[in-house]
């Protein structure tokens, strides 16, 4: 009921201006297309897809019809595999290359023709896909598609308002794309990179990074112990591996398992089985240790809202949905293993912003987190520090946006 009361009152701020443009604009038939490398892309789709259907429940917009789609889904089962593939296969054994990689390639519409003639080969089922649905408003929230469809358009072989949200806090070159008819991206900072590249400042929305809407009504932090059994009476640390499951997740694991401030560590792994087992395995000869730490693992959970409000610290990699959600939980994060790139900006974000520390070395992650643990008032000043840089209501932003450029255009 929380979450309702704080979606409809959100509503309530916007639902004036959306009338005057003329209620309830219409998207027409949505189509929202991610990326499966991570977590992250289809997380931000699925979150700015409840914030439709939230806002058509309030009568404050209308769609036909709403569709989250995979794009590696509908790609060439090679292609697939490769793009997966290399991307992670770096990020373990090349990491260093990966940030190199990034930084090369962060040129506005360098080698456009050449991934649009590679797109094109490969993703014909999508194009079949999006023949056959014939959407109105298609939002990317990866590259991959966001290029490739704004090269069907500007070919005449697609008639759709397109969109594309940036998830992380960099815009980085590869995610501009022409036609495109809004950018929705993390911060000011990104904003005025696009326009250095030319974007008209109109077509830019400083949104933030859209998370589940659940986050958007936090649990007070008893309530969420409750729930999951947590003890009220020492620190909760929450270890986030990350979607990909890449770094060196059980040297981290045993690292913090060595803390000497008594408190519960909870590691969630997600959906990576092999993770899971070998923290299950360590967490099992730790619990003979003697050691002032308590632990446990989660696999993959539906309840990462609940977990991040119970916890007093988050440690884990900076990608883009984690660090928003880590903010809009008012939750401190010790950054470990940023990967070059994207991450690296991420991290620099929370930093400046003052709500994380970084471990740069596994032999001192331990002694860190002891010494942010045990030091009066930091961790309630980096928590107040998330909560001022939060932007809970992205997702919801972003519909409000769709429904003004729909009720203009009708």
């Amino acid at each position: 009921m929380a979450m309702i009361r704080c979606l409809s009152g959100f509503g309530e701020i916007h639902a004036g201006t959306i009338r005057r443009l003329g209620a309830p604009p219409s998207l027409g038939r949505v189509l929202l297309l991610s990326a499966s490398v991570g977590g992250g892309h289809t997380r931000a789709a699925e979150a700015i897809a409840a914030s439709i259907r939230s806002r058509a429940l309030l009568g404050q917009l209308r769609y036909d019809r709403i569709e989250v789609v995979d794009t590696l889904a509908y790609a060439s089962p090679w292609f697939r595999t490769a793009y997966r593939g290399a991307y992670l296969g770096l990020l373990r054994r090349a990491p260093a290359l990966v940030g190199w990689l990034y930084e090369r390639s962060d040129h506005a519409y360098r080698g456009v023709r050449s991934r649009t003639a590679t797109a094109h080969a490969v993703l014909g089922r999508l194009r079949r896909f999006v023949d056959e649905m014939a959407p109105d408003t298609i939002i990317s929230t990866h590259f991959l598609p966001s290029e490739y469809l704004a090269g069907l358009r500007d070919r005449r072989r697609l008639d759709a308002r397109l969109m594309t949200v940036v998830t992380d806090v960099h815009a980085h070159g590869m995610w501009l794309a022409d036609p495109c008819d809004r950018y929705f991206v993390a911060g000011e900072e990104a904003r005025r990179t696009l326009e250095s590249h030319g974007v008209a400042r109109d077509r830019i929305t400083v949104s933030g990074i859209p998370i589940d809407p659940a986050f958007a009504a936090p649990l007070c932090r008893d309530e969420a112990r409750r729930r999951h059994e947590l003890p009220t009476d020492r620190p909760v640390v929450l270890f986030s591996t990350g979607g990909a499951c890449v770094g060196p997740v059980q040297q981290l694991y045993e690292s913090l398992l060595r803390l000497e401030t008594p408190c519960e560590l909870v590691a969630v792994t997600g959906k990576s089985a092999a993770a899971k087992e070998a923290l299950d395995r360590i967490a099992a000869r730790h619990a003979s240790a003697g050691r002032p730490v308590r632990t446990r693992v989660l696999g993959h959970t539906t309840a990462m809202h609940e977990l991040m409000a119970a916890a007093d610290l988050l440690v884990g990699k900076p990608g883009g949905l984690t660090s928003a959600e880590a903010r809009a939980s008012g939750l401190p994060m010790a950054i470990v293993h940023a990967v070059p790139g994207q991450e690296e900006h991420n991290a620099a974000a929370m930093l400046e912003s003052g709500c994380a520390i970084r471990c740069s070395s596994m032999a001192s992650v331990a002694w860190k987190i002891d010494r942010l643990l045990t030091e009066p008032g930091q961790l309630g000043r980096m928590a107040q520090a998330a909560r001022a840089h939060a932007k809970p209501l992205a997702g919801l932003a972003v519909a409000d946006a769709l429904a003004r450029d729909a009720a203009v255009s009708a």
